[in-house]
C-alpha cells in the first residue's frame, strides 16, 4: 500500500516529552537552537502529531463491536477503552499519552510563535515566515480542539463556564509552568481556538499548499467548519464549509470499479492495498496521528472490528451499490467456519498498515456533511438534500443512484439520515464519532464482551469525559478532576 510519512529536513532543534510526567515537562535534547525561519519551520514540523491520539476512542463508540467468535484475545489496553474503564492508562502509569501528545504539539507551536511574534522577516523570507506562523496557529487550535473535546464538557450555552483545559499560550519559562496549572473555562478555550484559526487563515491565504501533512488554508477552513458546527454556529459553519466545497473536489468512488472488476469483491482491497490508495486520497486535506502499529481494526483475526451497523448503512435496500462498503466488508460467507470467525467486517481504509502511516484528519466530504447538517438544523431542507445528493452520487455506483427527494423526509428524518451518512463517511476518521456522540446528547451505549458480559455507558455518563491525567493532578493540586 502507499505509505504516508513526513519528509522533513533534519531538525536543528528538537524537543522530547520527558516521559510526559507533567503537563509540559519538555526538555531540549541538545544545545543546538533554532536561529533562522527555516530552522523554526523544522521545529514546527516536529510538533505535528506523530502518534495515535484518537484512534482508540473509536473503541468507546457504537462504531466498534467485539467479534466473540474469534480465537484471538485483544490487548488489555484496548479492553479498557472498549469497556469504558474509568481510566484508560495502564495500571501503575500516571501519564496519559493522548494528553501528552497534544500538549507537546502546543509547546512546539508556542515555541515558533514566541519567536515569530518578536521577529521581523526580511522581504525574501516573508512568505515562509507567514506560512510557518500560520501553521503554528492552526496546529495550536487543532490540539486545543481535541483536548477540550476529550477532557471537558461538550460546548453549549449551559457549559460555557465549565472547566475546560489548561491553556498555555507561550513556551517561555515552561518548567515553571509544570505545576499549579488551572483549567480555563470552556468558553475561553473555544474563543482562543477561533482566534488562532483567524490568524492562521489570514497568514495562509494565498500560500501554496506544501503537502497534506501540513495545514493549508483549505484545511484550516475545514477545521473551522468543524469547530463552528460543534458550537452550534450553523450559519458560520455553512460559510466555512462552503469555502472548502467550492475550492476542493470530492473524489468519485466510481473510480474504484476498475480494480473491483479486476480483483473481485473479496480481494479488491486486501493485503497491502487499501481504499486510501486509490483516488480517495485526493480529497484528503490533512493527514494526522501516525501509528507504527498495525491497523487495529483490520486483521481478520482481531476481535475489535467495525460494527455490522456501518455495513448495513452502506447496503440500504434499493439504495444502489455503495462503494463505502469496501471500506468495511470482509465479503466472507457468514455460514462458513472462517466467515464466523473472521466476521462480516474489517477496516480496509489503510489495509494492513504494516509501517508507520497517517490517519485522515480532515477531508472534503466532512465539509459536505457539515453543511448538510447545518442546513437541516436551520430548516433549509432543499439545500440539505442537495448537499446529501452531491455526496451520494460520488459514493454510489453510477446508474444505480436514485436522488433523494425533500418530499420523502420530515425535518427530523432528514437530520437523522444526514447524521447516518456522516457516521459512515467519517467512521474512524480523526476520532469524530466519539466527539459526535458527546455533542449529540451522550446517548446510552452497550458493548457485549467476553462470555456475553454487557458493559453499559449510561445516558450522560461521566465517562463521556476522559479523566484529567493523574500526573497533572499530582503536579497541580488545585486542578479540578472530572467527575
Amino acid at each position: 500500500m502507499m505509505k504516508y510519512r513526513y519528509l522533513t529536513p533534519l531538525l536543528l532543534f528538537s524537543f522530547i516529552l520527558a516521559s510526559c510526567n507533567k503537563l509540559l515537562d519538555i526538555k531540549p535534547v541538545n544545545r543546538m537552537v533554532p536561529v533562522s525561519i527555516a530552522d523554526y519551520e523544522s521545529v514546527l514540523l516536529g510538533g505535528y502529531p506523530r502518534a495515535d491520539f484518537f484512534i482508540k476512542t473509536e473503541l468507546m463508540t457504537d462504531n466498534v463491536y467485539a467479534n466473540l467468535a474469534t480465537t484471538t484475545s485483544p490487548q488489555k489496553e484496548l479492553e479498557q477503552w472498549f469497556t469504558w474503564a474509568p481510566s484508560k492508562v495502564p495500571d501503575g502509569q500516571e501519564n496519559d499519552p493522548y494528553w501528552g501528545q497534544l500538549y507537546s504539539s502546543i509547546f512546539y507551536a508556542n515555541t515558533v510563535l514566541d519567536n515569530f511574534n518578536e521577529r521581523k522577516p526580511a522581504s525574501d523570507e516573508t512568505a515562509l515566515y507567514e506560512t510557518v506562523k500560520g501553521e503554528a496557529y492552526a496546529l495550536r487550535a487543532y490540539a486545543y480542539f481535541y483536548l477540550v473535546n476529550y477532557y471537558a464538557e461538550p460546548y453549549s450555552q449551559a457549559t460555557l463556564k465549565a472547566p475546560g483545559v489548561p491553556m498555555p499560550l507561550s513556551a517561555k519559562n515552561v518548567h515553571q509552568n509544570t505545576q499549579n496549572n488551572v483549567r480555563e473555562p470552556l468558553e475561553k478555550v473555544y474563543k482562543q481556538i477561533l482566534a488562532d484559526m483567524d490568524q492562521a487563515s489570514t497568514l495562509l491565504a494565498g500560500k501554496k499548499s506544501i503537502n497534506k501533512f501540513r495545514f493549508d488554508l483549505s484545511a484550516v477552513q475545514a477545521l473551522r467548519a468543524r469547530v463552528l458546527l460543534f458550537m452550534g454556529e450553523y450559519e458560520k459553519a455553512i460559510a466555512a464549509a462552503t469555502d472548502v466545497i467550492v475550492t476542493k473536489p470530492l473524489s468519485d468512488m466510481n473510480s474504484m470499479q476498475a480494480r473491483i472488476d479486476e480483483k473481485s469483491n473479496a480481494t479488491a482491497f486486501t493485503g497491502n492495498v487499501g481504499v486510501i490508495d486509490g483516488d480517495y486520497k485526493n480529497e484528503v486535506l490533512f493527514f494526522t496521528g501516525g501509528s507504527a502499529n498495525l491497523n487495529i481494526y483490520y486483521h481478520t483475526m482481531n476481535m475489535f472490528k467495525p460494527t455490522p451497523e456501518l455495513l448495513a448503512l452502506c447496503t440500504r435496500p434499493n439504495g444502489g451499490s455503495d462503494y463505502r462498503r469496501y471500506i468495511f466488508a470482509t465479503f466472507y460467507d457468514p455460514t462458513t467456519p472462517d466467515g464466523k470467525q473472521y466476521g462480516p467486517t474489517l477496516y480496509n481504509m489503510y489495509a494492513k498498515q504494516e509501517n508507520p502511516s497517517y490517519y485522515i484528519g480532515l477531508k472534503v466530504s466532512e465539509a459536505h456533511v457539515i453543511r448538510a447538517e447545518a442546513y437541516a438544523r436551520l430548516k433549509q431542507k432543499d439545500k440539505a438534500i442537495t448537499d446529501l445528493n452531491n455526496l451520494l452520487t460520488r459514493r454510489i455506483k453510477r446508474g444505480e443512484f436514485v436522488p433523494l427527494q425533500a418530499a420523502d423526509f420530515t425535518d427530523e428524518s432528514l437530520l437523522q439520515r444526514i447524521l447516518e451518512e456522516r457516521r459512515v463517511e467519517l467512521a474512524f476518521d480523526a476520532g469524530l464519532r466519539w466527539m459526535d456522540l458527546r455533542r449529540l446528547g451522550k446517548p446510552a451505549l452497550t458493548h457485549v464482551y467476553k462470555n456475553g458480559q454487557l458493559y453499559q455507558l449510561k445516558q450522560n455518563d461521566n465517562r463521556y469525559l476522559l479523566q484529567i491525567p493523574l500526573s497533572e493532578l499530582n503536579n497541580s493540586p488545585e486542578m479540578q478532576p472530572n467527575p
